[in-house]
């Protein structure tokens, strides 16, 4: 059965005829993907995956119920409708309730390429083949993944509203390991033909070669160049936690920070889902399914601007819905990385961090270790590899100085942020890795 907006019409007619209470909703994700793993310089795995998730919520009397399915029969999705309903009426009413959006507009958002969804496993395992032989050559073991696929986000309710939303991903990710070092590299793309396997497997061999035999260094707090990727595997720990209620409840780092200046002056984050760079949902599918995401701004040169808005919260102090940032954008500069290195007299330059955690999630403190290159840099060169260490630090409190931000790189398929060279760095112990 083909899954798009004419059958999703269809379905919450048939659904607004039979429903017993004042409202449906219907919430569907559909995925189709291959992923294709290789280990040991060997393919390991490779696995195709098609799946179909029914949501569906029924509203009554301030009180709201849901059921699931993957039965997208007429019989299946009456049946989870009359559990949804069952629930619904056997709750106590919810004092956060809030009614099923009416019909809503959306950006425009084009995310899917044909090519990416037809990519051919043949394809894939010919150019991994091509990879785990030049590793091999260099006497490095590679492991990584190759996937792709496309998706779907379809909603509709008895209120009128209806929307969908396709794309498609990709992802090469791929880790080369000699006996004493490890180097990676990683790219995530709506369009396969933007992700360069071949380049990505040089970056990782290139590092691993450099990282090898590194020596220990003491703990301590050091000038840090931290990539692009180092970056993008912080930020979320800020971005999805600036939660305008939780602000408002004293709950969170940004209470009564709104309209203040919470970093530097070269520090912006927008969230645009039409950003050409960068795309993004123009559905919010998470915190208010079925809402419009719209262009935001977040943190204007160093001010805290917006904060994300779910509908109840938003409703009650009469506020605008803000949908959270499925991609968002940090201003950046015009150096290069090797120019950046340039520029740094005795410091550490990260590739990588890994097992990121909050140390304190009212001041954004983080821990984590680097991994797949950390090295020291002097006189503007890296001068040997460091053995990895495990840091105790706040992005917001490095953001607020940063010596220098680099060129912007696109990263998760959803973050397009620089590196930044930060004046100082807590890297608190070696690690035993």
């Amino acid at each position: 059965m083909n899954i798009n907006l004419e059958w999703l019409q269809d379905t919450i007619e048939r659904i607004n005829q039979k429903k017993k209470v004042e409202a449906v909703s219907l919430d569907v994700t559909v995925e189709n993907e291959n992923l294709s793993r290789f280990a040991e310089n060997k393919m390991t795995q490779n696995t195709t995956r098609h799946r179909i998730q029914v949501k569906i919520t029924a509203f009554h009397n301030k009180r709201s119920g849901s059921a699931q399915t993957s039965d997208i029969s007429s019989r299946g999705l009456i049946s989870a409708m009359r559990r949804a309903e069952a629930i619904v009426k056997a709750i106590d009413e919810d004092p956060e309730f809030i009614s099923p959006p009416k019909k809503q507009s959306y950006i425009e958002v084009n995310r899917f390429f044909k090519q990416t969804s037809d990519y051919s496993v043949d394809d894939k395992a010919r150019i991994i083949r091509e990879i785990t032989a030049e590793a091999e050559l260099r006497k490095m073991d590679a492991s990584g993944i190759y996937r792709n696929g496309d998706y779907s986000y379809l909603t509709a309710n008895t209120e009128g509203l209806i929307a969908d939303h396709c794309w498609t991903r990709a992802e090469f990710s791929l880790t080369a390991r000699t006996d004493t070092s490890a180097g990676s590299a990683v790219a995530t793309e709506e369009d396969i033909s933007k992700i360069n396997p071949q380049a990505l497997a040089i970056e990782a061999f290139r590092t691993a070669e450099m990282a090898r035999d590194p020596k220990p260094l003491k703990p301590g707090t050091y000038k840090t160049l931290l990539t692009a990727r180092a970056m993008g595997e912080m930020m979320p720990f800020i971005i999805y936690v600036m939660n305008r209620r939780a602000a408002d409840e004293g709950r969170s780092f940004f209470s009564k920070k709104l309209g203040k200046k919470i970093v530097s002056k070269k520090i912006s984050i927008v969230s645009d889902p039409a950003d050409s760079l960068n795309p993004g949902n123009p559905i919010d599918t998470y915190l208010n399914p079925g809402m419009p995401c719209k262009k935001v701004s977040f943190i204007n040169e160093g001010v805290l601007e917006n904060l994300w808005t779910d509908r109840y919260w938003a409703h009650k102090h009469k506020i605008p819905v803000i949908a959270p940032p499925f991609n968002f954008n940090l201003s950046g500069g015009d150096k290069s990385l090797d120019q950046m290195i340039r520029k740094i007299d005795k410091g550490l330059l990260v590739m990588h961090l890994w097992y990121i955690r909050y140390v304190n999630p009212m001041e954004l403190n983080l821990t984590g270790t680097s991994r797949d290159g950390l090295f020291l840099i002097e006189d503007g060169q890296i001068k040997h590899a460091v053995q990895n260490m495990r840091f105790n630090d706040s992005l917001i409190r490095i953001l607020k100085n940063p010596i220098a931000l680099g060129l912007r790189e696109r990263r998760s398929g959803a973050a397009l942020l620089p590196s930044v060279l930060a004046s100082d760095f807590n890297w608190i112990a070696t690690t035993t890795f």
